[in-house]
This record gives C-alpha cells, sequence and structure tokens, in this order.
C-alpha cells in the first residue's frame, strides 16, 4: 500500500470558492483553508466531485446570492 493511500487529506477552499483535496500533514498552500472535511483519499475526491462542482467565480455567486450583481447578462 502507499503512503498516498493512507495518508489523511482534507477538503480545502480558497478566496474563488475553488475546492480542492490537500494532505493534512502538509502545509497549505497559500490562500487555502480546511474546510472542515478529513478523511481518506479517495473519500475526499468523491465528494469534492459530488459536492463542490460550482465553476462561475466566486465573486460571481457571492454577488448572485446577494442580488448586488455587477455582471453584465450577455445573453
Amino acid at each position: 500500500m502507499d503512503d498516498i493511500d493512507i495518508a489523511e487529506y482534507g477538503i480545502v477552499v480558497n478566496q474563488a470558492l475553488q475546492y480542492s483535496i490537500w494532505p493534512t500533514h502538509l502545509a497549505l498552500p497559500s490562500g487555502y483553508k480546511f474546510a472542515g472535511t478529513v478523511g481518506m483519499r479517495a473519500e475526499m475526491q468523491e465528494l469534492v466531485s459530488q459536492q463542490f462542482v460550482e465553476t462561475a467565480p466566486g465573486t460571481y455567486i457571492r454577488e448572485q446570492r446577494s442580488g448586488e450583481s455587477r455582471w453584465v447578462d450577455a445573453r
């Protein structure tokens, strides 16, 4: 069994609301923080692929939720 398979991973997020997984024993990349969920690598990858599929920029998402969008609708 490989070390990568037995290490504990956590879901991380940055200010643009981009989610990924990261080994909990390593320092986080600049701009990321742990989102609170921790487990085995395959389990964390599955959670990210199922739950965090937003592809719009984080600023757009926040503005849409608040009703104060500065984005132009190009339709």
